[in-house]
């Protein structure tokens, strides 16, 4: 049976095709501020999963739970590994659910975008306070993993979405505008709701994750309504079947030659780079968000609303996204991290010097500390996610593929590693210092405690900062370099020859790829059908 699409051609019901005409699979219209807000949206659902634990969780569980800082931290890379190895699988069953009438039908993107609105609500369970450990333990790993594994389709969508950079940048600088504002509610929310209840009560914690996760609930569905992916009609998919196949020796995919596609990925140099940027520096954060409110609190003296309050200057994400957004486009990511980076570092010397002298105008040293560092981090927090979607067309051109949700997840593994190990670090550093844990909010530490919560939140975030401006040094993806890459690999999808390639665009592609050009096999045929023209 046959009936007509909107374009007026005929469409064959066979479970396949026929759904190509979904309104997921087709723009709807340019890519521009309005639906890259909506595409942004769905932020608040990692902020509502895991925005909160970053500032609170650890601090929930030495105060109200009776857990030491070691368990506590040991629960974060326990639900990190767990959640790094969901995450590395996803982004397969992401790219491949298209098989399924299931991910035809929904959208092997957005179908876990829908999945994501009732998952959120998950996250609740994590902040009940006088339960055991195994609670604790199989709530964080259920929400954490709940929260990278749904989170990766979503995040491929700028790549499937436009292949203009400067349209990418604002749906990444939406994203990011966003991310900020709900990291500054993370923050403030709590700070004001710590004020109607005693200092010993584990009530606001639990009010403050209820109502970030309702609100979120409703916003994933904008999310859905206002983006878009690619349809992989049955053709394309026979293509890419023989492909694996004979990638594979004529065998079907199995976990070896998945573990091969995994790795592969670190084979593009910018890949390398871009990873050892993002691991160096979102480990510096974690460090930051995990023990600063400890700092306020133990070494300067203040309040945990005061934390909150501090931490909520991170509404100059809003203003400092918007200009790298706007700045990225006119210079090199390497130059904009090269400034956050030097800001943070300030901001490092400024906590060890509040630490060290006790100044009496303590809240103005706190403010531009706090200040510099928040500049600096959601430049840290932007450059790397407006970079992510350029770097799989980058792959394209040795691969002749699209693994968006390959290096998704490959992204979302290291990093969940990275943070376990950032949770873990910091948790038993200050276990080492003599930190010592409560169940009714009131207790005192000992000097040594005091010691390894100042070196953490400068010294700790300062190597690793240092290590990210290294790794810094050496990027070379910008809008100009992705432009003659993007035209290169235009013409070879057009039917191009590698042999007529232009000796600038040649050293642009292996600066980028960091592969020789004349080794790239993926375009091959076009050189074939160039000689027998």
């Amino acid at each position: 049976m046959e009936t007509k699409s909107h374009d007026n051609t005929p469409v064959e019901h066979d479970g396949w095709n026929e759904y190509a005409n979904k309104s997921i699979y087709h723009a709807h219209g340019k890519v521009g501020v309005t639906r890259s807000i909506g595409f942004g949206l769905f932020s608040f659902f990692s902020i509502s999963m895991q925005g909160l634990v970053g500032a609170w969780l650890l601090f929930f569980y030495t105060t109200f739970c009776g857990l030491t800082a070691g368990q506590g931290a040991t629960i974060f890379l326990i639900g990190r590994v767990a959640d790094a190895i969901a995450s590395l699988v996803m982004g397969n069953i992401s790219d491949n659910i298209y098989k399924y009438k299931l991910g035809r039908k929904f959208g092997r993107r957005h179908i876990f975008i829908l999945v994501a609105a009732p998952s959120v609500l998950f996250a609740i369970t994590m902040w009940v306070a006088g339960m055991g450990y195994w609670y604790y333990l199989v709530t964080y790993i259920i929400t954490t993993v709940l929260m990278s594994v749904l989170q990766i389709p979503w995040e491929t969508l700028p790549n499937e979405m436009t292949k203009d950079y400067n349209q990418r940048t604002t749906m990444s600088t939406a994203r990011m505008v966003i991310a900020g504002l709900g990291n500054m509610l993370a923050q403030l929310v709590p700070a004001q709701l710590f004020h109607f209840f005693p200092k010993t009560s584990p009530t606001p914690y639990l009010l403050m994750q209820a109502g970030f996760s309702i609100v979120t609930f409703f916003l994933i569905f904008i999310t859905y309504k206002s983006t878009w992916e690619h349809f992989v009609t049955k053709e394309e998919a026979k293509r890419i079947e023989a492909e694996a196949l004979r990638e594979n020796n004529g065998q079907k995919p199995n976990l070896k030659s998945e573990l091969k596609n995994y790795f592969s990925t670190f084979k593009i140099k910018s890949f390398r780079i871009h990873m050892g940027i993002y691991l160096s520096s979102y480990f510096a954060s974690i460090l930051w968000s995990t023990v600063f409110v400890y700092f306020i609190v133990f070494v300067v003296g203040k309040t945990t609303s005061t934390s909150g309050f501090i931490q909520s200057l991170s509404i100059v994400s809003v203003p400092v996204t918007l200009l790298a957004g706007y700045i990225v486009t006119k210079i090199s990511p390497r130059m904009l991290y090269t400034f956050g980076y030097s800001l943070i570092l300030i901001s490092c010397l400024d906590w060890a010097f509040v630490a060290l002298t006790k100044p009496a105008n303590v809240m103005v040293w706190l403010v531009i500390g706090t200040l510099l560092y928040e500049i600096g981090l959601y430049i840290l927090y932007f450059v790397p996610w407006n970079v992510f979607p350029f770097i799989p067309d980058v792959d394209t051109l040795v691969t002749g593929k699209n693994r968006a949700g390959l290096f998704a997840s490959v992204m979302v593994f290291i990093n969940q590693i990275s943070q376990g190990l950032a949770s873990v670090v910091a948790g038993y550093l200050l276990d080492f210092g003599g930190f010592r844990e409560s169940t009714n909010g009131a207790v005192t530490q000992p000097a040594s405690a005091i010691h390894m919560i100042t070196f953490v939140v400068s010294g700790g975030v300062g190597i690793m900062i240092l290590l990210a401006l290294f790794f810094a040094s050496r990027f070379k993806l910008s809008k100009k370099t992705f432009n003659v890459l993007a035209a290169e690999l235009k013409r070879l999808q057009d039917g191009g020859s590698t042999a007529d390639v232009d000796p600038h665009t040649k050293k642009v592609c292996e600066d980028l790829t960091g592969v020789p050009y004349d080794s790239i096999t993926a375009w091959e045929k076009n050189d074939t059908v160039t000689n027998k023209s």
